[in-house]
């Protein structure tokens, strides 16, 4: 066995978390990059975006998982690919534009650095496993470093290409044996949700920072806070746990499958979520008494939709039946009302998706009580 690999169960460690904290920032810079083009070309350029920043933050969790993150040799590379990541954010906003091959160089060094350290921790009985992952994402990073060197009307049919690549070397890979510590491994993908709430409240502060401050103002606000601690509690409240538990109770055999598809896969819709309702934060609250825009309202309510029907979608591949009806039928709701958010003033939408979203919690509490 590595040095390098933990000889005990650990939780998330710092440079863990200084690591997710720049990719906060991507997050932030995804947030800006959809308010600035709220139309489906800009949401689906976002959204590819998205799958990226997310696809180099993900593959750390399955390569830190079993290492020694207080080992220098683990830290070193960790640190590094923070910096680089500090490079992929950076180009975010414009990286269908001059800064594609900035974000392309970036986003590659990251996976690079994950495959290597990830290479070097892995015990022998999973060599076979990390061959067929590293060997089938190489096509992805290639394309995506490709794509950032070709004209930019060329370069989202590259990223569109690495994405299925992405699943296709996922769905490969997960067929195999993974050993991994599921404490760990859930906490990570809990953090990350929690970092994504939490930058949502950011956009609503930086909304707010010249707004007059009055009634409507505290009501606008307090919209949004409640909101976010009611999805706070849509996923923290149990799920998270029984997330942990269900992936515990996994064999080596089902275990990376179990991985890849809870966590991996539909915790990306459930932090995609996250910053379509943090757009419609912001310009609920910079123009309260205004109706949602449509681009906005759209945000909102496919941002609710994933994040809600993420956790369903999650739940049942996880086994946990209760409650999964509720939040379908929630995500489902939320597309329909879209029409209707457009009619009422900002203020009125986040009160209205916070007593959803409460609403919700409660009855899901209710029927895990039965």
């Amino acid at each position: 066995m590595s040095r390098v690999r933990v000889d005990r169960t650990q939780g998330a460690t710092f440079v863990e978390l200084f690591f997710d904290l720049v990719f906060v920032y991507a997050v932030t810079q995804l947030t800006s990059f959809v308010l600035h083009d709220l139309t489906w070309s800009g949401v689906g350029k976002a959204g590819l975006l998205f799958w990226l920043v997310w696809w180099a933050w993900t593959q750390f969790t399955w390569t830190l998982n079993l290492a020694d993150t207080e080992h220098v040799w683990v830290r070193l590379p960790t640190l590094v690919a923070t910096g680089v990541a500090f490079f992929l954010a950076q180009a975010v906003p414009d990286a269908y534009g001059d800064a594609g091959a900035w974000f392309a160089v970036s986003y590659a060094l990251v996976r690079l650095i994950g495959l290597g350290v990830q290479a070097w921790v892995i015990g022998q009985d999973q060599k076979r496993s990390l061959t067929t992952w590293a060997t089938a994402s190489m096509l992805g990073i290639a394309l995506v470093l490709v794509g950032g060197f070709v004209a930019p009307e060329l370069r989202i049919w590259f990223w569109m290409a690495a994405f299925a690549a992405d699943l296709f070397s996922a769905g490969l890979a997960g067929r195999d044996v993974w050993v991994l510590e599921p404490g760990h491994f859930a906490e990570r993908h809990g953090l990350i949700v929690i970092i994504a709430l939490g930058e949502s409240l950011i956009a609503a502060g930086v909304a707010s920072a010249e707004i007059e401050r009055g009634l409507l103002f505290a009501a606008t606000t307090a919209g949004a806070v409640v909101a976010t601690c009611a999805l706070w509690w849509t996923y923290f409240g149990t799920l998270h746990a029984r997330f942990e538990e269900r992936f515990a109770d996994q064999g080596d055999a089902t275990r990376g499958r179990f991985a890849r598809d809870v966590f991996s896969f539909w915790h990306a819709g459930i932090v995609a979520g996250v910053i379509g309702v943090a757009v419609a934060f912001e310009e609920a609250i910079a123009h309260p008494q205004e109706p949602l825009t449509q681009g906005a309202a759209l945000a909102l309510t496919i941002g609710v939709a994933l994040y809600v029907g993420g956790l369903g979608a999650a739940s049942a591949r996880a086994g946990i039946r209760d409650g999964v009806i509720i939040r379908f039928g929630v995500a489902l709701g939320a597309l329909v009302l879209t029409p209707l958010i457009p009619n009422v003033a900002g203020w009125v939408s986040l009160w209205a998706l916070a007593i959803v979203v409460i609403a919700m919690d409660v009855l899901d509490g209710r029927t895990q009580d039965l």
